[in-house]
């Protein structure tokens, strides 16, 4: 699709992780925080995790393209290491060592080494392992163990897992408890309120270059922005297909019916309208007078019931 038919320079609502699309939400800016002084802390680990879609890559790829160059890094995007031997492999890979023809004792030494020798500039090497979940057992051991390597100045290595939140439920069980004692910082992604939906939304477009009132109309903005969950993932999926949708039929703005189809199609359910609030009665200022009872009211006014009582106890 092309979307300068809506006047946008690039396409907004991205499928990957999008850096020059970020949106500050304060859980995203809280998590990128204590991703900093975690290792301005030098601790060995940190564990960023979250529900998918809620960021978790952008969040950590953000983070580690804000560090100083100086800092030496590894990041292995989607690593399934069933053997300490094959996480060996692919941080050597990714610092561009060589890897191939050794065995897991000459695997271990390669990358002892090259971290030992890199912390002698003063920074430790941050290696960086997102969907860690898929980490066996006996790979996060090989990573404990490499966070178990120390400088005068603190840890050579930082380990930063980003993860779904099944590795913290493994962690906190007790054949985990030593991996677990050394993940002093874990930071978790919530997914957006409705309010901070509607915000990313338009945030995208203005990324993009456009204006977002000419390209959703309000009540399209808040609908999808009800039915996603929060998850700026999903949120990408309905408001683009919504926008191609109005597109195909010549539409200029991306309304509610638009949105709905969308949703559909994605088959995400389309949440209840809203019900108005009804609005709270009106209270004059000053001193409110009590109405006094119309002829043939039932009953007297309580007042009047206190006079004849006392007229009979006289």
């Amino acid at each position: 699709m092309d979307w300068s038919h809506f006047g946008l320079a690039r396409r907004p609502f991205r499928p990957a992780a999008d850096p020059l699309a970020y949106f500050p939400a304060p859980t995203h800016e809280a998590a990128a925080a204590d991703l900093d002084a975690a290792l301005s802390r030098r601790e060995p680990f940190v564990l960023l995790d979250g529900l998918p879609g809620t960021g978790k890559t952008l969040v950590a790829r953000r983070w580690l393209s804000r560090l100083p160059t100086a800092v030496p890094r590894a990041v292995l995007p989607t690593v399934h290491a069933a053997r300490p031997a094959d996480l060996l492999q692919a941080i050597l890979f990714d610092l561009n060592q060589p890897y191939q023809g050794l065995n897991e004792q000459e695997l271990r030494l390669a990358v002892t080494a090259h971290i030992l020798a890199a912390a002698e500039g003063g920074l430790p090497t941050v290696l960086l392992v997102d969907e860690a979940q898929h980490l066996t057992a006996e790979a996060l051991e090989e990573l404990r163990l490499l966070a178990n390597l120390d400088t005068p100045a603190g840890a050579a290595a930082v380990a930063v897992l980003v993860a779904q939140p099944v590795l913290r439920e493994m962690l906190a069980k007790p054949a985990h408890a030593a991996l677990a004692q050394r993940v002093a910082a874990r930071p978790h992604l919530e997914p957006l309120t409705a309010e901070q939906s509607v915000k990313y939304l338009r945030h995208q477009i203005e990324a993009a270059g456009g204006r977002p009132l000419e390209v959703f109309d309000l009540e399209a903005l808040d609908l999808l922005a009800r039915a996603c969950g929060g998850m700026p993932r999903v949120l990408n999926q309905a408001a683009a297909v919504a926008g191609e949708l109005a597109a195909a039929v010549g539409s200029d703005t991306v309304d509610t019916e638009a949105a709905v189809e969308a949703l559909g199609r994605l088959s995400i359910p389309v949440p209840e309208e809203q019900p108005a609030e009804p609005a709270p009665a009106a209270r004059p200022a000053g001193k409110t007078l009590r109405a006094r009872p119309a002829a043939g009211d039932a009953g007297p006014a309580r007042g009047t019931k206190q006079k004849a009582a006392r007229k009979r106890s006289a």
